[in-house]
């Protein structure tokens, strides 16, 4: 990865992308007038957002929300996440049974995952700048390296999913 990318844009701006996006239902279209650099600062920060989501409490609440979880579910949970926003997502990273209420209130068209948004900016760069630019470029080299999880919860033991997610589990 470019040790630089990081500097193309601030958090804050990353931010306010995500915001602007409506909950990524127009990312595409924000992401689409940005510079080449801002776009790959976009996917600095959207990766380091989801790599440091990637954890066990928060795998926990999709499991009980979606009724089980693959790994795969549990990484367009993260990009439904992010995409809610600054103050939901660091909410939950610092208790992740505050998302309980945001379940409760989703629109019904409206699942917690969003597998689409993980694609916008390789949309966005295809259009712009060819096919296939985005992993030809060598400052789109990104390190999407997760952390190991240590699960405090087993998918057949209940109890143990309540310990962890006490407020998801009863709701």
């Amino acid at each position: 990865m470019n040790i630089n990318a990081k500097d193309y844009i601030t958090e804050q701006q990353f931010w306010d992308i995500i915001e602007r996006s409506n909950k990524g239902k127009n990312l595409v279209d924000i992401l689409m007038p940005l510079t080449k650099q801002e776009i790959i600062g976009y996917v600095y920060w959207w990766n380091h957002f989801n790599i440091i989501s990637y954890r066990q409490d928060l795998w926990a609440v999709a499991y009980v929300v979606l009724g089980g979880c693959s790994d795969d579910g549990f990484d367009y949970f993260r990009f439904w996440l992010v995409a809610r926003g600054k103050d939901v997502y660091y909410a939950a990273l610092e208790n992740a049974d505050s998302l309980c209420n945001h379940f409760l209130n989703l629109p019904s068209d409206e699942y917690p995952e969003a597998e689409v948004l993980d694609y916008a900016y390789i949309e966005v760069f295809n259009e712009r700048f060819g096919k296939d630019s985005f992993y030809s470029d060598e400052e789109c080299d990104f390190d999407y390296t997760r952390p190991e999880i240590v699960f405090k919860w087993e998918e057949d033991d209940e109890e143990s999913i309540r310990e962890v997610v006490p407020k998801t589990f009863d709701k």
